[in-house]
């Protein structure tokens, strides 16, 4: 379009149009290499060596994980036997609850998670051997329960033995094999309040019941309360009573088989008795609870006495029923403490059975069969009377004066395996004397 004030030439005179194409311009720089050649090789090395040690550890790691498994895998061990002495002695297996009843003196094998149950109508004694396969041994008494809960080691290897043994009720003897075929030993008793870790070589005396009771023989032991959260070591002659939810108490590993020794609840868990003998006498034997002074400690004591029975003879019998299996301890004494006043028959009389005071013990031996042994005390004798006797002895007593006894019972022959009860006598024309403070303690 023309401006309308503008002439311009005709159409040849106007100037040519001209098109221009605009082409792009390229223009190329050098990049720098990012790094060189040994720094590539550098690098390539570090990458190389990273895997390696990777790998190494990777290996290592299998190895040790492999090893760790070969050293320490666990396992079920069998040998472990059962032999029964007296019946009924019953097993029962893992996860049944049949009672199996154990043949008489034969092996029977014994495993993992297996429970041995003796009768309390099994005779007094062990009614029941248990050995295991390292050697270790559980003496089993009448109206005993335990169960196998762990009997293992490690498969490959002597490196671990692990023993764990719950006790439901009864008396044990448990003795722990010395021989070390393991480097770890864990061998521990469930003792319900108490879980407890016996040492190897050592020999425990475990008593289960309301209150349970263990004593260490030798070795030692430590209680893991299970309420308490404590541990507690326990050593040679002590014995620990375990309680719910408190610490145990250690005491010295001793056991009274009396009730009211010390007559502090009159006469409780006691019976007198009189016995006229065969002569025909009529004036009794009597018996009094009266306060005496040893030393210069008041007690009560128990006088027994009579005063007129100049020719006849009479005994005065206090007795107390014990009815106790000892055949677990190492140890039986008897102490008390007596004061004779007054003995009219010389000696033990003239067939050396009448004393002043007398103490009888009733038992029964290995056999079975019913045993009693006295001891007469005496303090004056003359010719004709006699201090024998077949089953018992004579001893030779101060004259009215207060004076400490102990006996010791584990030394009778044959040995008592049940006690069956107690005697405290005086027997003769006539008689007074006092005894306090009797004791008659297992250990």
């Amino acid at each position: 379009m023309r401006p309308a004030c503008t002439d311009w030439p005709d159409e040849q005179a106007m100037p040519e149009e001209k098109t221009v194409t605009t082409e792009p311009v390229w223009s190329f720089r050098q990049m720098a290499p990012s790094r060189s050649r040994e720094a590539t090789a550098r690098l390539a090395w570090i990458v190389l060596g990273i895997a390696c040690i990777g790998s190494f550890l990777l290996c290592g790691l299998i190895g040790y994980g492999i090893w760790h498994f070969w050293a320490n895998a666990m396992a079920p061990q069998s040998g472990s036997t059962l032999e029964a002495f007296a019946g009924p002695v019953s097993l029962i297996r893992a996860g049944e609850a049949q009672l199996i009843t154990v043949p008489l003196a034969q092996f029977v094998p014994l495993h993992e998670g297996e429970t041995v149950q003796v009768e309390p109508s099994a005779p007094p004694g062990a009614a029941a051997l248990v050995t295991l396969w390292d050697g270790s041994t559980l003496q089993l008494y009448p109206g005993t329960r335990v169960s196998f809960a762990r009997l293992r080691a490690t498969r490959y290897t002597a490196r671990q033995q692990e023993v764990r043994i719950g006790v439901a009720t009864g008396v044990l003897l448990v003795g722990i094999s010395p021989l070390r075929l393991y480097e770890e030993v864990s061998f521990a008793l469930d003792l319900g309040q108490a879980l407890v870790q016996l040492e190897p070589g050592g020999s425990y005396l475990v008593r289960q019941g309301l209150v349970p009771e263990i004593a260490v023989r030798s070795g030692s032991a430590w209680i893991v309360s299970q309420g308490a959260g404590e541990t507690v070591p326990l050593q040679a002659g002590q014995k620990a009573v375990l309680f719910a939810n408190r610490s145990p108490i250690i005491e010295k590993a001793r056991w009274e088989l009396l009730r009211n020794g010390d007559f502090a609840q009159d006469l409780d868990g006691w019976t007198f008795r009189y016995d006229q003998a065969w002569d025909g006498g009529t004036v009794n034997a009597a018996l009094s609870r009266e306060k005496q002074h040893i030393g210069v400690q008041e007690v009560w004591a128990a006088r027994i006495w009579r005063i007129g029975g100049t020719r006849d003879v009479c005994l005065g019998i206090l007795s107390q029923e014990i009815r106790q299996d000892v055949s677990p301890y190492n140890a039986l004494r008897l102490e008390f403490d007596l004061r004779i006043n007054y003995q009219s028959l010389p000696g033990g009389g003239p067939l050396g059975t009448d004393y002043p005071f007398a103490v009888r013990i009733r038992y029964r031996d290995s056999e079975g069969r019913s045993q009693q042994y006295t001891y007469g005390f005496y303090y004056r004798t003359e010719p004709g009377y006699l201090t024998e006797m077949a089953n018992g002895e004579a001893i030779l007593f101060p004259h009215y004066r207060w004076q400490h006894v102990s006996l010791d019972l584990a030394r009778l022959r044959p040995a008592p395996v049940y006690l069956i009860a107690l005697d405290l006598f005086a027997s003769g024309h006539d008689f007074n004397s006092y005894v306090a403070n009797v004791s008659l303690q297992a250990e």
